[in-house]
This record gives structure tokens, sequence and C-alpha cells, in this order.
């Protein structure tokens, strides 16, 4: 075998070979099942060319490549983010870069020749470094006390790939420890060995004497090792670590500083937020004077690591420094390492709708090499696309890329190990996410194998985006998904940490979300609920607004309150509702939307069952409470626009109601809105403006803009959203042309991708606006997609609701291409399945129609000259028909062949058939009346807001009213007709 780097592992029972070229040597390790550890493992034997760093894979060749991953554990490393990007922020050099491994020695042993570091350097066990220890423990200085560190370090990442690989040979062992218990037995040996006391002292003597370089890597490798922060040694390392930070200043290396950053994160609260912000001048003074990109991706692992300090003005700098860095050149496609650290900083919660240009800038810079990026780099910056929804030029190469990855691991026959499972998972998240319905349903099976392995909670974040994404009718994956979870919760107490509980009920809400709300995994709910209240009973939670809002939220949801299957007390209930009414003023505007989400669930679940006042006074306390609050966040003179969306989101969520005061606020805050617009606020918006029926063209005009202006960057399910909207809301965009041309191409770049519904929608108002591609048409009416369309309607979940959807665009699309394409030879095959719709119509009619009807029957003289309900070709439904002869009297339906016969339509428009905002008449609406229009009939459409009003209620106005809108022009003879027979 060839290649610049050779490995490959030959699993055994005792032994894993590893071979690579560029260091000529080949090491035998030998392991053993540690089920009793009652010694030390002496006999592990250390890989030389072992990296020090925690996940990787390793290039077998330019065409192979073998998953491997080493863990390190020490307390609190998970990340508190909502965020998809959950795994725990650190400092991650590229693994088998040889030269920066070497390196990274030679700075710590600067005479790599002494023969002591040659002795330490050759130590194959930990017995070896303890055995070096005391038997130089008066020759040693800090720089060796750190090596030493450093080779342990190496020995516990060695350990823990070893008997990973080896677990997976005994069914038994398996079934009995995972790869984390035993990596946290052995580390409790070590750090519990008297030889590593002696360690801990001689660090304590010589952390005077060690570089800073060696300082930091001695308190992080400690660290990692399970030597708690809070230890008087690592105290003291910290402490001069600080000292260091001040004195040095500007000249402190931001390699060391790197380190520094992630050893103090590794801890939870306000201590680690108190240690760090001696870094921020330092900080700002690398970002000034960064030149290079070894620096930039340093500075990055620090602004991860104390991203809770970061200000306008340092985040400012930072994507300054990141457009200089780009422009000039420096940062290039093959800085993949320096990108992903970049993106997935900007990219958290708490500011990524700040820099989505940024983003999508070093991003962008990956194109066309995104083949070449390592696999976990491709999976953070799939993350990261994930939640920005752009750039779409990348979205083909990282499918390709980890179709191939994944195509390698099949093919070594390492899939089913558990060290490649996390992996494999995420990169099979990766394939999901951009698949075609068809290439999903080919998924699902693969990742029923992965849910049934599914024995730890590192796997829970990547199988939970495949599942969302999957979107399947195969509730028995679901149900497996979430008891496994369960499972994994109740059997391990570390995984009910109140910000893993968080994360937790937040997806789960998600989940159920993403599924019409229909999905419930009732045990999981009532466990949740227990364990949620017992950490605002017990815990902090009771007295933090953003932990609290997000308890409320998932117990209004979720917890069958007034009902038969309740699973939280009155009294529970009650100090709920007192908590949420003292700290209202409190919420933040993501805190009340959380909320709002719960009271939306929790009231659809109520309204199915009778529950008594009491219990919907709840509700109701908590409605009052959130109005409360959107009204005092209004009060800021400065709101941005994804601060007003949140707003109206969380309004939607609780509230169908669009005359109250609170929504016409919050619509004239949008009209005076303008700023940096994204993909993930363009669909926002666009969903809020679709559901709230709201024209706001200042608005829509910006969205459009964005398009016009980034169209190449815009998914199509992005510009869906954008074109579905003005279709609905009836608007014709300021950049029409540029925009259904930027629209048009998008969606036959990304057609084959994106659900059949979305393609429907599009096709439908590209339609509207007269600008329906020939190309779109023939891909829709084909027995393919036809096909295509019933296996997605076989397999989705809501079939209830998604599949009547579905039929009725086809059948809109179908009527709209016959219409207005009549050249695109598109058969009629809907009136079957518009007979049925028909014959399923409610009798009844409204008072508004009654009242019409009894109106046109009097100015016509008789109710036989009035048709009702009546239906035109292409099954357009009218309220009434009138027909006029030429002489333009009415005449009765048996005359409508004659020639010269006017046939006119009288539509009832009623309030919802208006935009709400701007008001006019919806797109929907719009072209019904152009279609019967174009078939001949004179339209009359009559608003029930015009019918009812004030001065329709005097004599005869009514009648008056419908003999100008029948007769608009009549000669003197017409009109004393029409009097007379009225």
């Amino acid at each position: 075998m060839t290649g610049n780097i050779m490995t490959w592992f030959n699993i055994g029972r005792r032994s894993v070979v590893g071979r690579v070229s560029w260091l000529h040597k080949t090491q035998t390790l030998f392991s053993r099942k540690f089920i009793n550890f009652g010694l030390v493992p002496k006999s592990l034997r250390r890989l030389s060319m072992l990296p020090m760093f925690r996940q990787f894979l390793i290039p077998c060749s330019t065409k192979l490549t073998c998953i491997v991953q080493v863990k390190y554990v020490h307390e609190g490393a998970e990340s508190e983010s909502d965020s998809e990007l959950e795994d725990s922020p650190e400092e991650a050099i590229d693994l088998f870069s040889q030269s920066e491994t070497l390196s990274f020695r030679q700075l710590l042993c600067c005479n790599s020749e002494h023969p002591l570091i040659k002795q330490l350097n050759a130590s194959t066990s930990v017995q070896d470094v303890f055995n070096f220890v005391k038997e130089h423990e008066y020759e040693l200085d800090g720089q060796l006390v750190s090596q030493v560190v450093v080779v342990l370090w190496d020995l516990q990442k060695s350990f823990s790939k070893v008997n990973v690989l080896d677990l997976c040979q005994n069914q038994v062992t398996s079934s009995l420890l995972n790869s984390c218990n035993i990596l946290n037995n052995y580390i409790n040996e070590v750090c519990g060995h008297q030889d590593f006391e002696m360690l801990l002292q001689l660090v304590d003597r010589w952390n005077g004497d060690m570089s800073v370089d060696a300082l930091t890597a001695t308190l992080l490798y400690l660290n990692k090792m399970g030597v708690s922060v809070y230890h008087p040694v690592m105290q003291k390392l910290i402490s001069r670590c600080e000292s260091a930070v001040e004195c040095y200043g500007p000249r402190f290396p931001l390699s060391a500083l790197s380190r520094f950053a992630v050893a103090v994160h590794s801890r939870r609260g306000l201590w680690p937020i108190f240690v760090a912000k001696m870094m921020l001048p330092r900080i700002l003074a690398g970002i000034e004077s960064c030149n290079n990109v070894a620096d930039f991706q340093y500075l990055s692992i620090c602004l991860i690591n104390i991203c809770q300090l970061v200000n306008c003005t340092l985040l400012n700098a930072y994507k300054s420094k990141v457009d200089d860095l780009v422009g000039n050149g420096i940062i290039t496609a093959q800085d993949s390492k320096a990108i992903t650290k970049a993106v997935r900083f900007l990219n958290l919660p708490q500011w990524s709708h700040q820099n989505d240009p940024t983003i999508r800038k070093l991003l962008l810079v990956l194109k066309g090499n995104i083949c070449g990026v390592s696999p976990t780099d491709l999976i953070t910056i799939h993350k990261v696309l994930q939640n920005m929804l752009e750039p779409a030029d990348i979205v083909d190469e990282m499918h390709e890329a980890a179709s191939q990855l994944l195509s390698q691991v099949e093919n070594e026959g390492v899939s089913s190990s558990p060290i490649a499972f996390k992996c494999i998972t995420d990169l099979l998240s990766c394939l999901v996410s951009f698949s075609s319905p068809t290439q999903k349903l080919a998924l699902e099976k693969l990742v029923q194998q992965h849910i049934e392995e599914y024995s730890s909670a590192l796997y829970f974040p990547a199988l939970f985006r495949i599942l969302r994404q999957l979107n399947t009718s195969n509730v028995e994956l679901y149900d497996a998904f979430w008891t496994r979870t369960l499972d994994i919760m109740q059997n391990m107490p570390t995984e009910r940490e109140y910000y893993k509980l968080f994360q937790v009920s937040h997806r789960y809400m998600y989940f159920n979300n993403n599924l019409s709300g229909r999905y419930r995994h009732y045990e999981l709910e009532r466990q949740m609920i227990q364990w949620l209240w017992n950490e605002v009973e017990n815990g902090t939670i009771g007295i933090l607004p953003s932990k609290f809002a997000q308890v409320t939220s998932f117990i209004l949801a979720y917890g069958n309150i007034g009902q038969r299957r309740s699973v939280i007390s009155e009294s529970a209930l009650t100090q709920m509702v007192c908590k949420v009414l003292d700290m209202k003023l409190q919420f933040s505007k993501l805190d009340c939307m959380y909320i709002s989400r719960g009271l939306q669930i929790g009231k659809i679940l109520a309204s199915q069952r009778s529950i008594s006042s009491r219990f919907l006074d709840v509700f109701t306390k908590i409605d009052t409470a959130m109005n409360s609050c959107a009204q005092q966040h209004l009060k800021e003179e400065v709101l941005s626009l994804p601060d007003i969306t949140i707003m109206m989101r969380t309004y939607i969520s609780r509230s169908n109601a669009w005359e109250t005061q609170l929504f016409e606020n919050l619509i004239k805050r949008h009209e005076k809105l303008s700023g940096v617009t994204s993909s993930k606020l363009l669909r926002d918006i666009s969903a809020s403006m679709l559901t709230t029926n709201c024209l706001i063209p200042s608005m829509s005009d910006q969205l459009v803009n964005y398009v016009v202006e980034n169209g190449d960057h815009i998914l199509g399910d992005t510009a869906v959203k954008l074109l579905y909207m003005c279709y609905s809301l009836g608007y014709m965009p300021a950049q029409a042309e540029s925009f259904f041309s930027v629209a048009s191409n998008v969606i036959l770049r990304d057609k084959e991708r994106m659900q059949v519904l979305t393609l429907l929608q599009a096709a439908i108002a590209l339609c509207f606006f007269h600008r329906l591609p020939e190309e779109l048409v023939h891909f829709i009416f084909t027995v393919d997609f036809l096909g295509r369309l019933d296996e997605e309607m076989l397999h989705c979940y809501a079939k209830e609701s998604y599949c009547v959807r579905v039929r009725h665009a086809m059948m809109h699309l179908n009527r709209a291409v016959c219409i207005d394409y009549p050249e695109t030879d598109v058969p009629w095959f809907h009136e079957k399945y518009c007979q049925q719709v028909a014959a399923l119509r409610s009798p009844k009619a409204s008072p508004f129609h009654d009242d019409v009807h009894q109106s046109l029957s009097s100015v016509m003289g008789t109710q036989k000259l009035v048709q009702v309900n009546m239906y035109s070709p292409y099954f357009y439904g009218v309220d009434f028909q009138v027909l006029l002869n030429r002489n333009k009297m009415p005449v009765s339906i048996k005359h409508q062949a004659d020639s010269d016969i006017t046939r006119i339509a009288i539509l009832l428009w009623i309030k919802d058939a208006f935009t709400n905002g701007v008001s006019q008449l919806c797109g929907e609406q719009q072209l019904k009346q152009r279609h019967l229009e174009m078939m001949g009939y004179k339209v009359i459409g009559i608003s029930s807001s015009v019918w009812n009003s004030m001065y329709m209620a005097e004599k005869n106005a009514k009648t008056d009213y419908l003999r100008q809108r029948i007769w608009p022009s009549t000669t003197d003879c017409n009109s004393e007709y029409h009097y007379k027979r009225s």
C-alpha cells in the first residue's frame, strides 16, 4: 500500500497494528479488557505517532478513510447552547499534519536531543512514565515536567482508542461497559495512583520554571485527564497563567492563550467568566495585528470559549479581520480548519443573525474544495449551513463528500464499530438534509439500524437532526428513538443535568411541531416534567427567568393541564402561574416565544377535551402576561429586524386575532425596519406574513431585493417561501422581473430535492405572475413526477393534512396551466376529483350568502333567474350566476347556450379574501377572477365588509348597489325596466 500517510488497523482480540509511512515505524498496542480495575494498565503501549487531540478521522490514502474517535472526559464539558452546535469548544489543530504535531513537541522541549527528553518520549506505558518520574525526580525541571503531562495525555488517548476497538469484539463486555465507562475508570485509576500524586507535586514545585506554552499545555492536559480546575495545583497554574497574560500583554502567545481559554471553559458558572475577562485586551490586540491563518485560528478558539464576554465592538473587529484576510487571499480553501472554527464562533445563537454575510463569505472560500475538507470539518460546516440555510453553492459538494465518506466507511467494514458510530451518524445527517424525498426513503432503513444501536447521549443530536428531516410515516421509528433517549436519561444521572434536560425538551417540542403536533411520547413527557419541576424546586431554575421560561413552556404544552392524565399537581400549577406573573417584566423576547409556543400546544390539546374553566384560566392569565411583555418590549426605541420577527412569531403562536392593538403595533414597527436580512429571517418573515395574511410592501420588497442580490446563494426552498407569499398576498414586487428570473432559476436547480408540495406551490405562484417556465411544466406533468407525488404522500407523517394539501395544490396547478398555458397541451385530469370535493360541500349557507341571494332575487324579479352555487368549466365555484341577453335583460339558465349571452359570476369575498395591513384582494381570489374572465364571465366581487357597512343599512341601498354593479351604464329604457321589475 502506498500513500503519503498509510494507516490500517487489524482488529484482533489482543492487538491493533498501526503503520505510518512518514514515521517509518510500527508498534503493537497490547490491551486488556479492564472489567476489574485492580491495577494500573502498565502493559498499555503507546503509538508514538498519536497526536494530542480529541476526535479525528485518519486518512488511509487518497481513497480510504478509517474512522477513529478519541474522547476525553471532564466535568461540565458540554455546551449549554440551544444551537445545533453542541460539541464542547476546544483546541483543535489538524491531527495528521506532521509539521504541526512535531512543532508542538519541539515547542515544549527546545532541546529534543536531551537524553532525558529522548528517554521520556520513548515511554510506551503509564508505568514507564511513572518509573521515569521516580528515577529522575531530582533532575526534572519545569519543561520536563510539562513533557511528562503531554506523554500521559497521549497514553490516555491511546487507551481510549485501543479499548474501544477491543470492546467491539466482545458482545458481553460491550453490553456491560461502554467506551465512556472504561475511560472514566481508567482516569480514576491513573489520577488516584500515588505516582500521579507525585507528578502533581512536581507540577506544583516547578510551574514557576515553565514557559508560557508549557504552562498552558500542562493546565489543559491535566484538566483533560480528569484533574479538576479547583484542585490547588490547578488553581496555582491558573493564577500563573493570569499573571502571565497581564504581564506579557500583547506578547502573550495566542497558541498558549487558546489552550488557557479551553481549560478555563471546562467549568460552568461565573468563575470562568471572571478568569477569562483579562484575555479580552490580548484578544482585541491579536485581532488588530493578525496577519496569518494560524493566529486567526487561535483567536477563533479563544472567542468560542469566552463567548459570554464578547461585545459588539469585539465581534465587529473580528468580522472586519475576516473581510481583510479573505479579501487579501490569506485565508484560502486549504484553511478549512480555521474556517470551520470561525464559522462555528460566528454561528453561535446569540449573534448568528448578525453574521450571515461573513459566514457566507467564509464558506464560499471552500467552494470547489469541499471534498478535500476533513470529515469532522464537513460535519461542522453542515450544521452551520443547516442553521443559516445558505450558501446553496456548496450543498451539492457537501452531499457528494458525505456520500463518498460513508461509502469508504462501508467498504472498510468498520461502520458497525462504536468508534465510528457518532461520526457516521453525523455524516448521515449531512446526507438526509439535502436529499430528495426518494433518497430519504432509501435512508430510512439505515437510520432504523442506527437507532437500534443508539446507546449514548453523544449520538442524540445527530439522530435527532436525521429524524427531523426524514418526515416519515414510520411512527415505530420515532417511538424507538424517544424511548431510547428516555432509557439513557433514566440510567445515567449525568444526562439529567438541567441544561441537558432543556436540550431534550427543546428538541422534543420542535420535533412535535414538525409533525403538526400529532406525535406524542407520553412517558417521556411525564418523566421530563417531573425532572424539570424538581430542578425548579431544588435548584436555581426557579429564580432564573430565562431557564424558568423553558420549564413553563414544556409544562404548558405537555402537562395535560386539567385532564385526567395530568402530570402536574394543582399546587405546582398555581406556583408556576404566580412565578410567570412575577417574572413577566424580566422575560426576554426569546423567553416569551418559548412560553407562547407551549401555550399554543397546550391550548390545542385542551380544546380537544372538555376541561373546566378553572384550568382554562391558567392559559388566560399567562396569555395576558405575554401580551404585557410584548407591549413592554415594543416600548424599546431600538428594535432589530430579528427582534420584531421573534415578537411576531410569538404573537402568532398564542393568537389568531389580527385586529388587536398589539398586532397593529407590531405591523407599524415592521414598516419602519430595514437592515441585514438572511435566508432564515426571510423564511420566518414570509411564514409570519402568510399566517397573518398581512401585506407590508416595504418589507416584501426588502426580502425580494435580498433574493435578487444573492440569487446564487439562496436555496430553492427559501425562494419558494417568498414567492408563494407574494402570490398569496397578491403582491407584485418592485423588482418583479429580476426576482422571478432568479426564483425560477434556483427552483429549477433544486427541483430534484424539493418536496412535492413546495414545487407545486412554486409553480402556482409563477403561473399567477405569468412567469412559469416551460421546463418546470414538463417536469411536473410527467408520469415520473406523479409517481413521486404518490410515493411521498404514502410515506408522509401527517397524511390527513399533507395529502389533502398536495392534491388540492396539484388540482390548482393543473387548472391554472390549462387556462394560462394551453400551448403546453397539459390535459385537465381533475374533473372527478373536483366532483368528489363538491359533493362534500356543506349545503348550509352563511347569513352573508342568504342576504345577497335575497337582494339579488329582488333585483332580478324572481329567484328563478339567479343560479346559486354553480361551477364553471375547470370547477371554479361561483356563488351566484346571472345571464343577460343582448339587450341586457336577465334570462333563465335554459338560454345559456344562446349567442350574445353575458354570463355574470357574482363572487362573495369574505374578510379573509383581503390582506391585512395594506388591504387588497388576495392572490388566489385574483387568479380566480382572472381565469373566470378568460373563460367569458363578467365577474362581480362583493366584499362582506362593504355589504355589511353602515351605509348599506339604508332602505334599498343593497339592491341599488347590485343594480349599479350589474348594469354600470344602463340606458333609460333598461333602467325603467329594472325598477319596474323590482
